[in-house]
């Protein structure tokens, strides 16, 4: 440095000090992270956006706890972009913890909170906010005046009326188009002269509105009005005319509707033809006929809808000849449309459908066909049970009771024991559907074949079918007097498992004199999962007396690990460890003495004088009768509890084979041993031995003993670690005074090699931690995982359907409904998004699953898509958007039937199958005008019921 000039010096040093103030400036902007549970708070997010998206998040996830973060950001947050998103994530989680936060929100001071808070109320749905939200009627920004309309109408808050009249005057159009709506949602006839004189508004948007909130009313006062605005110069309230003239179902309207097919708009035909099929005039026919000639896709898709609707048999042909038509939609409302009508060519045509490609396409064929209640249908049907698309396959479970009654009975059966849960879910909804007494015995015979766990695992399936079956208690009490064991057993199980009854300990201890033993063992079974104290109870008292050996075994393997056994219990216990003719039965009594923690056998009193044992040298065994192979696990330990006879000559035999010279060598064993059949271990103090027992004839004379050959080092044993006792037989063979004498020697020592150590070379490879895998496999396990969680997904999605009668469930819902894994929406690697629609007047509820990688190239190489048609679909991450989901490829996986039970499972082991495969014999009377838009080839294989 001090060779440096005084000039550089100076240019270093303020360079330093600039290089400092600058990281002391970037250094002072970092904010810190919090170590919470690796997270970062809202407040730390300091992106305005991430913020927004991170309040997002958690208004969508269905958590009831995420209402704390979310009021602390609607409160405390410097942005109001920030504290909108908040009270619209509020409003999403339906939360009444959220009700005094957005009722306080009102009052903020950005009218864009004001509004988001005033339609989150409206969400929310409690009536508490209506006060609040009138206030709101006369704020000075007509946005928020807007959203509080709103809020009331949807609220239904009918001291609002007055008020929402007045602001039909409002200066501000926004205002009006509220107060109309409002009106519209509370329905209530005192709205209509108003709205009718809003329908001269000079806004067009509110005409409109006002519009539609008289069909919603209903009033035919409002139909020779409505039918003027078909003639209004903006098309926006001639669509809107159109619609409400469908909602008031006016036949005055038919006409003007008619002529409305040929307006210039594709918007009002559309609305036009959707209005007549709601009418439903058979004079419309010829007209929506023509209209299926449209250039419009969604005119077609509106017309052939509404001939479903009218069923006119002379526009059959049009309706199948839409079946051709290019557009899907079209298609699909043209298979929806066939079932309304009660033809044969209608069936055939539905029949010949359910080889199309698309699923959706052969789902809505078959819920046509279940429309049409044709028995002719029920084989085609039955094929559809093979059908590699979860909807399909649960349609068509769905509807076999419709069709097939009393005959789908076996196949419905059968499907209840299916691998598949939405199918399971269909099955039993479609045999509580059947309603006879047939299909309820079939249910119990059913149970009846099943074991206890998997009933429990299965219990939500049957519990739908019994809460939909009435006093199904009831019944259930009666078949426990039913002559067939497997209806008394089946019975049994599901009072226990399934209807949980609280008087199920009384029925479980009645069934334990059943005279089948299948029904006792079910009765033991249940006794030691539901009461373990009973349980120890009733076996103390009816093992002795039990004929049926399995059913001892039962009683004994299920015996749980008491602290306090009665000291009657284990008497019970040793004489049939002792005395049992059943080797198993013995074999169980042995194992619940030791899960008790009681002594295999009861000594007698102690001598006076010290043993014999104590001061006999144990023989020496040549080296040539030890082990040299891991041999067969040895038999059950032998019981004694009393002094074997004959023990004292074996014992002065064994005295004498043994040199005094060796009762002093130490004992070097290795610490493990493993005896095999015909090897005796027995344990009383250490030294030990493992070696053939001899014979008392054959024991060596101390002359005839060879020396013993010197071992090398070993592990030597502390001869004051005592090992449990233990007895062990050599052979089934040996007379038991030898076996229970042996028990009283001493072991004797065991010499073995010691090992040698030989070097291990390591790889980098072996070096990986256990479990690592490179990337490629990673990303292959990682998607094969999401395609597996997303069919999961759709066939929970499709049960719940099922259910609620047309709906999706939310994320919170699917938690609280199915049985999907706990970690399904905490995957590391991969995001799932569900997104749920419910359905409108223009299209049925939907939902779909957007599977995205956390990190593109690392843990996954693809996104993955479903949606309502069960169809998994796939594109490479980064590449598409979703406005082009319809173009991913489908992902081509194998999908087993899971309509049949698995080979070789528990229930194909009971009983053969109810469903055979066999081939269907093609239609002779198909349409030829089907051959173009449906797959040529053959339908699946038909499941056929065995007669």
């Amino acid at each position: 440095m001090s060779q440096i000039g005084p000039h550089a010096r100076r240019f270093l040093m303020l360079g330093a000090f600039l290089v400092g103030v600058i990281a002391g400036s970037v250094w002072s902007n970092v904010s810190p992270t919090a170590a919470q549970d690796g997270r970062r708070s809202l407040g730390e997010l300091q992106d305005r956006e991430a913020r927004c998206r991170a309040v997002e998040e958690l208004g969508r996830s269905g958590d009831e706890r995420q209402v704390t973060p979310l009021l602390e950001a609607l409160r405390g947050d410097r942005d109001f972009l920030v504290r909108s998103a908040a009270a619209e994530a509020l409003g999403n989680l339906k939360s009444e913890l959220a009700l005094d936060g957005l009722i306080a929100a009102l009052n903020d001071s950005s009218p864009d909170v004001r509004a988001a808070a005033a339609l989150a109320l409206a969400r929310l749905g409690r009536p508490q906010a209506a006060t609040a939200l009138r206030l709101r009627l006369r704020d000075a920004e007509p946005t928020v005046r807007s959203a509080a309309a709103q809020a009331l109408g949807k609220l239904g808050d009918a001291a609002s009326l007055p008020a929402l009249v007045g602001s039909l005057s409002d200066a501000e159009p926004e205002v009006r188009i509220g107060a109309a709506e409002a009106l519209g949602a509370l329905g209530r006839r005192e709205a209509v002269e108003p709205l009718l004189r809003a329908l001269g508004d000079a806004n067009l948007y509110v005409r409109s509105r006002a519009t539609m909130a008289l069909g919603i009313i209903g009033d035919a006062r409002a139909v020779d009005k409505v039918i003027e605005l078909l003639r209004d110069p903006e098309r926006t309230v001639r669509a809107s005319a159109a619609e409400a003239l469908g909602r008031l179902r006016d036949r005055r309207a038919v006409l003007p509707l008619v002529d409305a097919l040929r307006d210039r708009e594709a918007v009002v035909r559309q609305n036009a033809a959707f209005a007549l099929g709601k009418i439903g005039d058979d004079t419309a026919a010829d007209a929506l006929t023509d209209a299926l000639r449209d250039e419009d896709a969604r005119v077609r898709a509106r017309a052939v809808d509404a001939l479903g609707a009218l069923a006119v048999p002379r526009t059959l042909d049009a309706v199948t000849d839409a079946l051709r038509d290019g557009d899907p939609l079209v298609r699909t409302l043209a298979v929806q449309a066939l079932g309304g009508f009660k033809d044969d060519r209608a069936t055939e045509a539905l029949i010949q459908t359910l080889t199309a490609d698309d699923p959706l396409l052969r789902r809505r064929a078959v819920e046509s066909l279940g429309k049409i209640g044709d028995a002719r249908a029920l084989p085609a049907i039955q094929s559809a049970l093979a059908d590699a698309n979860p909807t399909v396959r649960a349609a068509a479970v769905a509807v076999l009771p419709r069709i097939g009654g009393a005959r789908a009975l076996p196949v419905l059966l059968a499907v209840l024991q299916s691998n598949d849960n939405a199918l399971r879910s269909a099955a039993a909804f479609a045999l509580a559907r059947l309603g006879s007494e047939e299909a309820f015995t079939g249910v119990v015979e059913t149970i009846g074949r099943m074991t206890f766990d998997e009933l429990s695992a299965h219990r939500t399936t049957f519990a739908g079918f019994f809460n939909a079956v009435d006093a199904a208690a009831t019944r259930l009490e009666t078949l426990l007097r039913a002559p067939e064991a497997l209806r008394r057993r089946g019975a049994l199980l599901a009072l226990v498992v399934v209807v949980n009854a609280p008087n199920a300990a009384e029925w479980l201890q009645a069934a334990l004199e059943d005279a089948d033993p299948d029904v006792r063992r079910a009765a033991v079974l249940g006794l030691a999962r539901t009461d373990p104290a009973r349980f120890i109870r009733e076996a103390t008292r009816r093992l002795p007396t039990e004929a049926d050996p399995s059913v001892r075994a039962n009683w004994l393997a299920l015996t749980p690990a008491l602290q306090d056994v009665p000291p009657e219990t284990a008497t019970v216990l040793r004489r049939l460890a002792r005395e049992d003719g059943s080797p198993d039965v013995r074999q169980a009594a042995v194992a619940a003495l030791d899960r008790l923690r009681l002594p295999r056998m009861m000594l007698p009193t102690a001598p006076a004088t010290p043993p014999l044992v104590a001061v006999l040298p144990p023989p020496r065994i040549p080296d040539a009768a030890l082990p040299t192979a891991s041999p067969a696990p040895p038999p059950p330990p032998l019981v004694a509890d009393r002094e074997t006879p004959g023990a004292r000559p074996v014992l002065e035999r064994l005295a004498e084979a043994r040199p005094a010279s060796e009762q002093l060598r130490p004992a070097r064993v290795l610490p493990r041993w493993t005896s095999g059949e015909g090897l005796l271990t027995v344990a009383a103090a250490p030294p030990t031995l493992t070696g053939r027992m001899p014979a008392a004839d054959s024991l060596p004379s101390p002359a005839a003993a060879p020396p013993p050959t010197p071992a090398p080092d070993a592990t030597a044993v502390n001869a004051t670690d005592e090992p449990p006792f233990e007895v062990r037989p050599t052979t089934p063979s040996m007379p038991p005074a030898e076996t229970a004498v042996a028990a009283l020697v001493r072991r004797l020592p065991l010499r073995h090699a010691a090992a040698q150590n030989v070097p291990t070379w390591l790889s980098l490879r072996s070096l990986r931690p256990d479990g690592a895998i490179g990337t490629d496999e990673r990303i292959k396990r990682n998607e094969a995982l999401v395609v597996e969680r997303l069919a999961q997904l759709v066939a929970a999605q499709t049960a719940f359907q099922l259910v609620s009668g047309g709906n999706f469930a939310t994320p919170a819902q699917l938690k609280a409904y199915s049985h999907l894994p706990d970690d399904l929406w905490a995957m590391a690697d991969y995001r799932l998004m569900l997104y749920v629609t419910e359905a409108t007047p223009a299209s049925p509820a939907d939902f779909f699953v957007l599977a995205t990688p956390t990190i593109p190239g690392l843990t996954g190489g693809r996104v993955f898509y479903v949606d309502a048609s069960g169809v998994i679909r796939s594109t490479e991450a980064g590449q598409s958007s979703l406005s082009r989901f319809r173009e991913w490829p489908p992902v081509s996986a194998p999908m087993e039937n899971p309509a049949q039970p698995a080979a070789g499972s528990a229930t194909d082991r009971r009983r053969p199958s109810t469903i055979r495969r066999q081939t269907p014999t093609p239609s002779t009377a198909a349409s030829p005008r089907l051959a173009k838009g449906v797959r040529a080839a053959n339908a699946p294989a038909a499941l056929q019921p065995v007669p």
